[in-house]
């Protein structure tokens, strides 16, 4: 292998070792998923000079770059920004609205698919017979779709390497989708209606419904539940099934919390101290 192509190798181990930092769980955090398409952003735009300055040994080297090197960054950078996308637009209302908008992504998914089936079946069978027209440059310069003319960059790019990146940014898709949809599934009790299982245990709130009002809050503002994706009269109503409760015009205890002259916080701070005392015993 040359130096070339192992300088290469080296940027996408550099970037493999970054992004395997994070978790699947960290993707729900909106400022990650930022960090990680200016990364993947940055490791293309470094491939891109790599190629500029050094050009290829070999066909075969042109070949696996853009089979197999660059449609994993690129992919990334597909997967990270599609995530980014579904979390700022998805429903925020429920579970059920959540899985159904998922189910509609899905649908488009394999709608695409289908209309690229037959590069989808040689990329999964590990064809090798037309890699020399597929991932070697110079074969085209602009794609054409239905009536849309793009430009593609034909230092780095070839025919088919765009699709490659759209299988790897699939699959991760796929499975980041089916475990979102477990996932939502699992919130189905807590937003369901007067049925709900929880309505049947009697858990008692036994503060104030103002104390409840001050804590619903105080969890709204920090984004404890779902990350802050989910709207205040949704999480008031899950804490009153949970609890059993009516808490009725919430807004304006909320408003009758906000003019207290004094204590404007009472009930956390209450809880702050009841903690602390705790612990206090406990070390003793």
């Amino acid at each position: 292998m040359s130096l070339f192509m192992n300088k290469i190798n080296h940027l996408v181990d550099e970037y493999k070792n970054q992004i395997n930092r994070y978790q699947p769980e960290s993707l729900k955090e909106i400022s990650n998923l930022k960090f990680l398409i200016n990364l993947s952003s940055e490791y293309l735009h470094q491939l891109r000079l790599s190629i500029r300055q050094r050009g290829f040994l070999s066909k075969e080297d042109e070949i696996h770059f853009f089979k197999n090197i660059k449609p994993l960054v690129n992919g990334h950078l597909k997967y990270f920004s599609h995530v980014h996308y579904y979390l700022m637009n998805r429903p925020k209302i429920s579970a059920s609205r959540q899985r159904k908008y998922i189910h509609i992504i899905l649908d488009k998914f394999e709608a695409q698919k289908t209309r690229e089936i037959d590069f989808v079946k040689y990329y999964r069978h590990n064809a090798t017979r037309l890699d020399h027209i597929y991932f070697v440059r110079g074969m085209h310069t602009i794609a054409i779709t239905k009536t849309i003319y793009h430009f593609i960059d034909p230092e780095f790019s070839t025919t088919h390497d765009d699709n490659m990146a759209k299988i790897v940014a699939y699959d991760l898709l796929m499975t980041y989708y089916k475990k979102e949809l477990l996932y939502l599934k699992t919130l189905k009790l807590p937003l369901i209606n007067e049925s709900s299982s929880l309505k049947t245990q009697s858990l008692k709130w036994t503060a104030s419904k103002t104390d409840l009002v001050e804590l619903i809050y105080a969890m709204y503002a920090i984004g404890a539940i779902e990350n802050g994706n989910i709207d205040l009269k949704s999480l008031a109503k899950i804490c009153e099934t949970l609890f059993d409760i009516e808490l009725g015009n919430f807004y304006k205890t909320y408003g009758e919390i906000r003019a207290r002259e004094k204590d404007r916080t009472k009930f956390l701070d209450n809880l702050r101290l009841s903690l602390l005392r705790k612990m206090d015993k406990d070390d003793d």
